[in-house]
């Protein structure tokens, strides 16, 4: 079905923002990979999820979330005519971005398709989803994310990764495969949430690191549903307009940046 709006300023001139949809963005300082769900909420339901616990301390974070009660389909923009401003913005100052989407997928099959041009992130990402058990199939072209225009490949290095997350996969994510609102913003989460993003989150550790006696600063929200773990105390978070900004986290990229 073709989309309804192709452009984000087609969309804010009918739709109104904090009752149909809004836009969430957290800032790591030093950052230099960001995780986004431009299709979050109602959208894709458990896209935004995945992508918040992934980018949790590690990565800037963009999410634009359908709010409505039904309907959230009208407010899909396809990511090659995504140009909202501020989530552009974050990825074009970011050296790689892991965009998180959701597709139907083979009915009753939780699988990703994994694409896009940053064919190095595309292979470790690939490695460390089947080393943990989840099924990764060949992006088909509709959904590869090798299109230049494509909002993942906007980053510095002009390449990205695109997640395609089958409906299957992303039930698992929530007890009893519920993807309603009310599950999403219970926090309640399965194992195999928490798996699937600690795989996602070990590619980035291959190249990234932690400073020694540093950790990274994350929301007490984001560490419950990423780690089980209940948060120690962190520095207060500034939060203007519905954007949010976290204090440095401590991270220390590689040479070469990524």
């Amino acid at each position: 079905m073709a989309d309804l709006y192709g452009s984000y300023g087609e969309l804010a001139a009918v739709e109104t923002e904090g009752v149909d949809y809004e836009r969430r963005r957290v800032l790591v300082a030093g950052a230099t990979w960001c995780s986004l769900a431009v299709h979050g909420g109602g959208i894709e339901g458990g896209s935004g999820e995945a992508a918040r616990a992934v980018g949790a301390g590690l990565m800037s974070h963009y999410e634009f979330a359908g709010l409505r009660t039904s309907g959230n389909a009208d407010l899909h923009v396809t990511s090659t005519n995504f140009d909202e401003p501020i989530g552009e913005g974050l990825v074009r100052a970011s050296r790689r971005c892991l965009s998180f989407h959701g597709c139907a997928g083979t009915p009753g099959l939780a699988e990703t398709a994994v694409g896009g041009l940053d064919t190095d992130l595309v292979v470790r990402l690939t490695q460390r989803l089947r080393s943990a058990g989840f099924p990764v199939v060949t992006a088909p072209s509709e959904i590869a994310g090798t299109h230049p225009a494509n909002i993942c490949n906007k980053t510095l290095t002009s390449a990205g990764v695109q997640l395609e997350l089958s409906r299957a996969q992303r039930a698992a994510f929530f007890p009893g495969g519920d993807l309603s609102r009310a599950m999403r913003d219970s926090g309640r989460r399965t194992e195999t949430f928490h798996a699937y993003v600690a795989a996602v989150r070990a590619a980035f550790q291959d190249r990234g690191r932690v400073s020694p006696g540093s950790r990274p600063m994350v929301s007490g929200a984001e560490e419950a549903s990423s780690t089980g773990r209940r948060p120690a105390p962190t520095r207060s978070r500034t939060f203007l307009h519905g954007f949010a900004v976290v204090g440095r986290t401590g991270l220390e990229p590689t040479a070469d940046g990524s």
